[in-house]
């Protein structure tokens, strides 16, 4: 029997998926089976056991060559699996659940990304670049916008309330930039004219792999760039909105930073629509930090940071 795993969603879930994947192949290596990831195909790369097997189904030829030749079509949805919006899996279990059929995660292993010596070499490069010009020891990269950010009437909106708030952001910044380099992981749109300390963005998301994998520590919300973190063993922050530590991110590898005596509650995203408006309007508070909230983060992130790389 032929099987097609297509993966679809953000790239977060797709580092989310790996573990299954990797899991799959190992219980099943004699089986032909593939997997399907529209627009994040790269993320697979330089894994020998998924690398030969991923394709892109927009690519010419993929429908005749691949999808003619299957039995059986799978379409994992973590979100629509009880024990995830439940809280009580991870996004990885849930894809496990969904791709190797089992409740026993024990032999889940972390993600993984492999990255490429140029790709790490050409970070290198940045890097040094960001030194010579912050002048600091460590350096830090920082994502403060998740996917459903967006620009309306040149304001940085995110109705799910997974992304910073723009001062926020600038407030985080400006006290880490005190004593560590930072480099900001987003879109061009999302620069802002306050942003006169970060560099120009990296369109590609091996390179912001590479630039994670290169720094000292990383900062970010419920995104891809603390998936790659996890997946390059890079020590972290992660600051969480409107969404649950326990189904989006890795709290026993991560500092969770969230602001207290907000009831939050959770959006049935790919479920129920309605719902998920709901939430989100109820939500909105979450990521509403106060001045010594955000002094309370970056004393943290300065604290974690002595701890995990160095005085």
């Amino acid at each position: 029997m032929v099987k097609i795993f297509m993966i679809d969603g953000g790239a977060g879930r797709v580092i989310a998926a790996i573990p299954a994947l990797l899991k799959y192949a190992k219980k099943n290596p004699d089986k032909e089976w593939y997997i399907t990831v529209a627009g994040w195909d790269t993320l697979l790369w330089g894994i020998p056991e998924l690398q030969h097997r991923c394709f892109n189904p927009e690519n010419k030829g993929v429908f005749d060559n691949l999808f003619m030749r299957a039995d059986k079509i799978i379409c994992p949805e973590p979100y629509k699996i009880p024990g995830y919006y439940k809280q009580q899996l991870s996004i990885s279990e849930a894809f496990d659940e969904e791709i190797n059929e089992t409740n026993d995660h024990s032999d889940l292993d972390a993600p993984i990304l492999v990255l490429q010596k140029l790709e790490i070499k050409n970070a290198q490069n940045v890097l040094e670049k960001v030194k010579e010009e912050q002048k600091k020891k460590y350096t830090i990269i920082i994502q403060p916008f998740g996917r459903s950010a967006r620009v309306d009437n040149k304001e940085i909106i995110d109705d799910s309330t997974r992304s910073l708030n723009p001062h926020t952001y600038i407030e985080i910044v400006k006290r880490l930039r005190t004593k560590y380099n930072v480099v900001n992981f987003t879109e061009q749109q999302f620069h802002m004219a306050e942003d006169t300390f970060t560099m120009k963005p990296i369109s590609d998301l091996r390179g912001w792999a590479a630039l994670i994998y290169c720094s000292d520590y990383f900062v970010g919300v419920d995104s891809v760039g603390q998936h790659m973190a996890r997946a390059l063993n890079k020590p972290g922050t992660v600051i969480l909105g409107s969404t649950f530590a326990i189904n989006t991110t890795y709290p026993n590898y991560f500092k969770i930073f969230e602001k207290q005596g907000v009831k939050k509650y959770y959006s049935p995203i790919r479920i129920s629509n309605l719902e998920c408006n709901l939430a989100d309007r109820l939500n909105e508070k979450t990521m509403s930090f106060t001045t010594q909230e955000i002094d309370q983060l970056v004393n943290n992130i300065d604290k974690d940071i002595q701890q995990k790389v160095g005085k």
